[in-house]
């Protein structure tokens, strides 16, 4: 059994439920011996709809029964176990479900998938479990048929088999994706049919990009109403900064009130690459603005950041970033009026009545610094804030990336200072003194798990785009050392991809017995592109072919999927605008 500091996990461990951490040996010998099915469920603090939707799931004493006299019954944190989480989605998406979780998977003794799903409704879960419970006692062969089923849909889902030789890579074909990704997101409604919504950042940093490089006035407009409709919408907070991950749907108007580090970096680099393309200040102003809240709330003792922010109790009981017209009067009686209008709040409801402040252009021209400290000041006054202290290498690099990114667009070299305090922070603390492996995460000054792929890909992109700054060699060297310490553990010569884990790290006991590359692009970019743009990266700088030889091998096994893709492989269409124009002598931007 691992050690863990999540919070998601403590919060379930208070229910009557004998959960484990993970399938031991033991666990595994007890439920092939007494022949019993495996339950799995992963869940995640930050997300107060996934978190109370589970907590009153496994409040509930017949599933707490159920679960303790018929099932092995395992909890996961998807910040724990990201390989655990990205097969659960594809399980879900097989069953097209596009929720993002809570993922709930009933499992064979012998470890394979009967189904998965992420309705947490406590009578369709009563009625689930009793009729697996019936058909193994009744209809085992039909059982075991739905498992082999699912397994064989499962078990190849984002895995390269099929390795593609060299293609020509043109820019024909990011063309052709550009107008795909378009007409599927928007032009048929897929993105309005979305609930709850999450903005996929990674889809839109690449599109922004693309029209960085060139200036497409046919989609220019449309993404620049995006990127209006996001920061002026309830998804942005006008009071602490910052994006909100999830809305109920495209529409904004309801958040969902978790804020996450990995999240809020990627709007802090579109915002910055998004005012040097369109030069709208309000772009500039909303990159400052998640800066800051990045910065000062998810800041730790050490230079490091933090995984999230959110609140504590049901999502109808929010206080904490409602106000009431009553409340403003309080704090400012000779301008409370303006200052609601400012914030987008209807001032002719009753005074009482809470209200979710909104961002509009007028809202930091009338209300002043001081008054918005005022706000800020009111606003730790209420009880339910949380913050989820876990120190996760992968996201505190994605930080440094898009912070030293930012302080070439912004043109502001205090966000990389602070990008490069955060560098440090993993040097220190997230990294293994005796072999320098990377850790997952530290929490409370300990280290939990050995670090992912995503971990290494993150951290090595971060110190590229130090080194790409300002030119010093202490980041490149330590890019190309752990770029050589990943191909060496990581990569799969077989199919030119990497593992999401170490080959030679034993994860047999692992909940389903087959894991899939981390190859799909779902809402963040998948490691292996990570991985190839690094590649490239370091070819570009180095010169070293052997860098350029993995990344294009990589691009070449994803460029015949990429039209049919939709968002799925979003940062690969980046890679293939960084292949590109590496090829065409123009470099990267």
């Amino acid at each position: 059994m691992f050690k863990t500091c999540s919070p998601y996990i403590k919060l379930l461990f208070e229910k009557d439920i004998n959960w484990s951490l993970s399938l031991t040996p033991k666990l595994l010998d007890k439920a092939q011996r007494e022949d019993k099915l495996i339950f799995l469920h992963i869940g995640y603090v930050s997300n107060i709809a996934i978190r109370e939707a589970s907590l009153a799931l496994f409040s509930n004493k017949e599933v707490q029964t159920i679960l303790n006299e018929n099932f092995i019954a395992i909890v996961e944190d998807k910040n724990d176990r990201p390989e655990s989480f990205l097969l659960a989605l594809d399980l879900l998406f097989l069953n097209q479900d596009f929720s993002y979780g809570p993922m709930n998977i009933f499992i064979m003794p012998n470890r394979k998938p009967i189904i998965a799903f992420s309705d947490c409704d406590t009578e369709h879960f009563i009625e689930l479990a009793n009729s697996l419970l019936l058909a193994k006692s009744e209809k085992r062969e039909k059982l075991e048929h739905l498992s082999d089923t699912l397994s064989e849909r499962a078990i190849y889902t984002g895995v390269i088999s099929n390795v593609e030789s060299e293609s020509e890579i043109t820019h024909n074909i990011l063309k052709k994706y550009l107008d795909i990704w378009f007409e599927n997101m928007y032009i048929n409604d897929f993105i309005y049919k979305l609930k709850p919504f999450t903005p996929n950042t990674s889809s839109l940093l690449t599109i922004i990009e693309y029209l960085y490089y060139n200036n497409d006035i046919k989609y220019l407009s449309t993404i620049e109403n995006i990127l209006d409709h996001l920061q002026f919408s309830a998804l942005f907070d006008p009071i602490d900064g910052g994006f909100f991950e999830q809305a109920t749907d495209y529409s904004c108007n309801h958040a969902l009130y978790e804020k996450t580090l990995e999240v809020n970096s990627h709007f802090l680099l579109l915002y910055s690459i998004a005012y040097k393309l369109f030069g709208k200040e309000s772009y500039s102003q909303t990159a400052y603005l998640t800066y800051n809240y990045i910065i000062y709330e998810l800041s730790n003792k050490k230079s490091g950041l933090i995984n999230a922010t959110t609140i504590t109790g049901k999502l109808e009981d929010v206080v904490y970033y409602l106000w009431s017209i009553n409340e403003l009067s309080i704090l400012f009686p000779e301008r409370y009026i303006e200052i609601a209008i400012a914030l987008g709040m209807d001032v002719t409801l009753n005074k009482k009545k809470k209200q979710l402040p909104i961002r509009s252009e007028e809202t930091y021209t009338v209300i002043s610094k001081d008054e918005l400290e005022m706000l800020k000041s009111r606003r730790k006054e209420h009880r339910g804030y949380f913050k989820d202290i876990r120190a996760i290498s992968s996201s505190n690099a994605i930080a440094i990336s898009s912070l030293a990114r930012a302080s070439i667009y912004l043109e502001d070299s205090s966000l990389y200072k602070r990008a490069i305090d955060i560098f440090e922070f993993i040097l220190t603390n997230n990294i293994d003194k005796t072999d320098n492996r990377l850790y997952r995460y530290t929490c409370f000054k300990e280290n939990y798990l050995t670090g992912y792929l995503s971990d290494y890909a993150h951290f090595i992109e971060a110190s590229i785009e130090l080194y790409k700054v300002e030119e010093q060699k202490e980041y490149l060297i330590m890019a190309e050392k752990y770029c050589d310490f990943v191909i060496e553990k990581f990569y799969k010569p077989s199919n030119g991809m990497f593992s999401k884990s170490e080959k030679e790290i034993n994860r047999a006991m692992d909940t389903v017995p087959f894991k899939r590359e981390s190859n799909i692009d779902i809402i963040k970019p998948s490691a292996n592109s990570i991985m190839a743009g690094n590649l490239l990266s370091l070819y570009e700088i180095t010169g070293n072919k052997r860098y350029l030889t993995i990344a294009v091998k990589q691009i070449n096994n994803i460029v015949p999927n990429l039209l049919k893709s939709g968002p799925m492989l979003s940062s690969w269409a980046h890679k293939v605008l960084k292949l590109i124009y590496l090829n065409s002598g123009r470099g990267s931007k």
